[in-house]
């Protein structure tokens, strides 16, 4: 697999060579972060967790407020100048900077919403990663603008093997959540040091470029916050309700839930960004584009939602341990609800690609509001866990055909476009949920023995099924149709020029 594409490669090759290498990128990442967590599950408390999380809400939400895009600007840019880099790397120290001083002065919030001083210590020392990440090197931008996807490979894998290394050495010596503060501040610090090691761009202090950076920026922030907040607000009820150890159970079961959807589904949409923005004046090849993108999402969301709902007590139990249990209900809905995210998560970079940020933005302040009513609702009237997760899976699920139906005035698709992509990956998953079912109903055991079987059974089934839909529906252009082009193709990878020199021309890059 080369890392940049040939020049005769179609738009939607890049977004499959490139995903490939971001899936491998993130199942890497994800590899460690599961080995990390079983040690740590047995290691630390769910009290442990439950402070730090608390303290990561904060954290998370003052940082999401200083997400002012200035790296996807510099992606965007078909030809960005030394002035813009340095802009973008001025406007990232800077805001770093007020990000790391917020924290630490915000610190105090913390004890008084979650009613736990152990977190206003935790979220000063983490103000620390704000200021870290303003120091990266900008010119790191390259390996996604580039489509260089194994050098960003080897550079996130190396930053979080320098966090898995600390964090477990610390929870050897420590046993209490300072082992995982220490951690995430090594994975930082690791990055922004590998910055410099492995782009040889040196940043340097100006604003010469502020007004294009900025302008692309300000409607960036609007979204990352309200995304963000998107993503907690579940959590921030739960904190509201319940002690630490709560907190505790329901982030690691929202982290686990999702993950198998998240590792497979973003890498591919990172993906969209850089190879869209090159195809951004013709809106027929960007309807093509998004439509695969929507499939490939549909297919990876359904199967590894619908999989780990039906397998989640065993999965519970292989990963977390006998102290983490009876959170299957809550895994079975946290994964249906990162699903149906899943789906919607192409629609930020078309809308960026065809000039339209702030209708994303929108998007996302309307789904906030949504959900933050039901979840309210219910956390504080029922305080049940359970049914705080499930009111977060009905809102996703009654906010998708809102997202859809914008999409689709903004580049011209129809509810026919999207049926003919999601009908196939949905039947399919039905056919694994029926097999999954039948199969726990006759095996004798549970746990890793039970999972060993299931997983790999519900993998063929689901993927048989949704080939067979395929060749039984003429075999169109689809997803199914690059997955047995990208599984089954002999033909060597060819090496390819500067990915700047890619030629534009009918629907190659």
């Amino acid at each position: 697999m080369s890392e940049i594409p040939s020049p005769a490669s179609s738009p939607g090759s890049h977004m499959v060579r490139g995903s490939a290498w971001m899936i491998a990128l993130r199942w890497s990442l994800r590899l460690v972060g599961i080995v990390s967590t079983f040690i740590l599950a047995h290691l630390l408390k769910p009290d442990d967790f439950g402070v730090v999380a608390m303290a990561m809400l904060f954290v998370g939400l003052v940082e999401a407020l200083g997400e002012t895009g200035e790296r996807l600007a510099l992606v965007r840019l078909r030809a960005p100048s030394r002035h813009h880099y340095d802009t973008a790397f001025t406007l990232q120290l800077l805001v770093g900077a007020a990000i790391a001083g917020a924290i630490f002065l915000a610190a105090p919030l913390t004890a008084a919403y979650f009613h736990d001083p152990r977190a206003v210590l935790a979220m000063r020392c983490l103000s620390l990663r704000a200021l870290l990440a303003g120091l990266e090197n900008i010119g790191s931008v390259d390996f996604r603008k580039d489509l260089r996807f194994g050098t960003l490979y080897r550079f996130n894998l190396r930053a979080k093997a320098v966090s898995f290394l600390v964090t477990i050495v610390l929870a050897l010596l420590w046993r209490n959540y300072w082992a995982l503060i220490g951690g995430i501040l090594a994975g930082q610090a690791a990055l922004t040091i590998l910055s410099y090691v492995m782009h040889p761009y040196r940043p340097r202090l100006s604003l010469a470029a502020r007004r294009e950076i900025v302008g692309f920026s300000a409607w960036t922030l609007a979204r990352a916050a309200g995304l963000y907040l998107t993503s907690q607000v579940d959590q921030l009820a739960v904190g509201g309700i319940a002690n630490a150890a709560a907190m505790g159970r329901y982030a690691v079961a929202a982290d686990i839930a999702a993950s198998p959807t998240a590792e497979i589904n973003e890498p591919m949409v990172s993906v969209l960004y850089p190879v869209m923005s090159r195809i951004n004046r013709d809106q027929a090849a960007l309807r093509r584009l998004y439509l695969q993108a929507l499939g490939w999402s549909a297919a990876i969301c359904a199967a590894t939602s619908v999989g780990v709902a039906l397998v989640a007590h065993d999965y519970a139990w292989v990963v977390l341990g006998p102290n983490w249990q009876h959170l299957e209900s809550l895994i079975a809905w946290l994964a249906l609800a990162a699903g149906l995210l899943g789906l919607t998560s192409g629609a930020d970079t078309l809308f960026d690609t065809i000039g339209r940020p702030r209708r994303s933005a929108t998007l996302h302040w309307i789904r906030l509001g949504l959900l933050s009513g039901a979840v309210a609702l219910v956390a504080f009237g029922t305080r049940n866990l359970v049914w705080v997760a499930a009111a977060r899976t009905l809102v996703n699920l009654l906010f998708l055909p809102l997202l859809l139906s914008q999409v689709g005035a903004a580049v011209g698709l129809s509810w026919k476009d999207y049926g003919a992509v999601l009908w196939r990956p949905l039947a399919a998953a039905s056919c694994m949920a029926a097999s999954l079912l039948a199969q726990d109903a006759v095996i004798p055991f549970s746990g890793a023995g039970r999972l060993l079987i299931e997983v790999p059974a519900g993998a063929a089934i689901y993927l048989a099924a949704l080939l067979l839909l395929w060749r039984v529906s003429g075999r169109p252009e689809s997803c199914e149709k690059d997955l047995v082009r990208f599984l089954f193709s002999r033909r060597p990878p060819r090496a390819a020029p500067d990915a700047n020199a890619i030629v534009t021309g009918g629907e190659n890059l």
